[in-house]
């Protein structure tokens, strides 16, 4: 008879709780860490698409383990002197096998960066999170507040 008490608990338990998903009704699909830059030249702070030095629609982000380009995106200031790119594919595969990309400025200008994001559990969402960012050649800064790095060359 114990046992019976003990399987209807169980079981009543278990039925209490089934579909009682607290996430159900949640949707989220967090972006990967957003990645836009600026090139500045390293001793003026002068912009360098603005000044002529590289060429807007040169500029790219190369995925070595997909073997292909991104598609940039690219604001320009109201007074032209500030140019910003954005690469709004970068992330979305994650783990080190997915983190090697190129900087593609002109023919002989190309910075291989590492750009390494890691899917986590953030309560109901699994959000994608900057694991390491290293760029090879070029002085990296970044603004939290804008979440823009400037990459000085």
């Amino acid at each position: 008879m114990k046992n019976y008490a003990l399987l209807l608990f169980f079981l009543a338990f278990g039925l209490a709780n089934y579909g009682c998903d607290k996430c159900a009704d949640i949707e989220c699909t967090p972006p990967p860490p957003g990645f836009s830059f600026q090139l500045l030249d390293k001793d003026s702070g002068q912009d360098l698409v603005a000044n002529g030095t590289f060429n807007a629609k040169q500029v790219k982000v190369f995925s070595i383990a997909d073997n292909k380009l991104h598609t940039m995106f690219v604001t320009v200031s109201a007074d032209s002197t500030a140019y910003t790119f954005t690469d709004g594919e970068l992330g979305w595969n994650t783990g080190p096998e997915n983190a090697s990309y190129e900087l593609r400025l002109n023919a002989s200008s190309v910075f291989p960066f590492t750009f390494e994001t890691k899917s986590v559990k953030d309560g109901c969402c699994t959000a994608i999170k900057l694991e390491k960012f290293e760029i090879e050649g070029v002085e990296r800064l970044f603004n939290p507040q804008t979440g823009l790095f400037q990459f000085r060359i």
